[in-house]
């Protein structure tokens, strides 16, 4: 999550004249950039979910409106992108689905506005996937932020999406993006990218792609390219492939380590207290689900 404030950015730019918009701009764009990755370090650390909940969507509106004076800016697009994907996907509740459409939708908007700073992108982004895909291997390393920001927002709207098929259409484009994270960077995120495929395969419908050997795989890839201490995957693991394999040992068995796990690395303090949470609410399912 990159986060950043823009209070005296703002002032400046309501002063400013149009010929020197152009000059505070910049100023603005190269001062705020670092800040919203500092702000990103500093929530990560945080373990309190109340004090982040009440507090993120402050700079959620701030970070729209910098990007709103600001609209070419990659780094500042994908900083709002990361920010709305995160905060949808901790704290928006599944009631309140309609919430977290916009939220996503916003995201991938941001993320594709980068993504479209390729040309041959550009040329077919809208078009059918057969046509989607011939831009994908253009892209490079240097890509990978604003693919996995995009491909993140683009799965979150769908999944919340419910029932929608034109949103589910739209799935194996975001897949796509994906798949070429997983071939450029395939430790990204501590394995966030395996941590997508595992779900991937387990969500599908049984006979129709539903593939729970190769879930396990993936999540046990992102198991090692997180590390012990990062405890998300795990919670994922048991939410989707022991959960959809029927097996409830290993449900409980993953869920209650992760609430018992000590060790919370200033990286992962804010993921961990997230993932101990959903580890709780799962259990308390564990009825419903078996």
């Amino acid at each position: 999550m990159r986060i950043c404030s823009k209070a005296v950015a703002a002032a400046l730019l309501l002063m400013a004249g149009t010929s020197g918009c152009m000059v505070l701009r910049k100023g603005m764009e190269a001062a705020t950039a670092p800040l919203a990755d500092n702000l990103a370090k500093s929530l990560q650390k945080q373990s309190d979910l109340q004090l982040v909940r009440e507090g993120v969507p402050a700079y959620l509106l701030l970070l729209d409106a910098l990007v709103e004076s600001s609209p070419d800016n990659p780094k500042l697009l994908l900083a709002a992108a990361d920010a709305q994907t995160a905060y949808a996907s901790a704290f928006v509740e599944p009631a309140e689905a309609g919430r977290a459409v916009a939220m996503y939708a916003k995201a991938r908007d941001y993320g594709l506005t980068v993504l479209r700073r390729n040309r041959a992108f550009r040329r077919v982004w809208d078009k059918p996937l057969e046509q989607f895909e011939t831009a994908i291997p253009t892209f490079r390393k240097r890509d990978v932020p604003a693919l996995y920001t995009t491909a993140m927002a683009w799965t979150g709207w769908i999944i919340s999406s419910q029932d929608s098929m034109q949103a589910l259409s739209e799935l194996s484009k975001a897949m796509a993006l994906m798949r070429r994270v997983a071939a450029l960077e395939p430790g990204c995120q501590h394995g966030g990218v395996e941590m997508v495929f595992g779900i991937y395969y387990a969500v599908q419908p049984r006979g129709g792609g539903q593939d729970l050997a190769q879930a396990k795989a993936h999540f046990e890839r992102a198991f090692a390219y997180a590390g012990p201490d990062a405890l998300l995957p795990r919670v994922a693991f048991a939410e989707f492939y022991a959960r959809l394999a029927f097996d409830r040992e290993l449900f409980e068995q993953t869920l209650r380590a992760v609430i018992a796990h000590q060790a919370d690395p200033p990286e992962f303090r804010l993921l961990n207290a997230v993932a101990r949470q959903r580890a709780r609410a799962l259990l308390d399912k564990a009825d419903e689900f078996f």
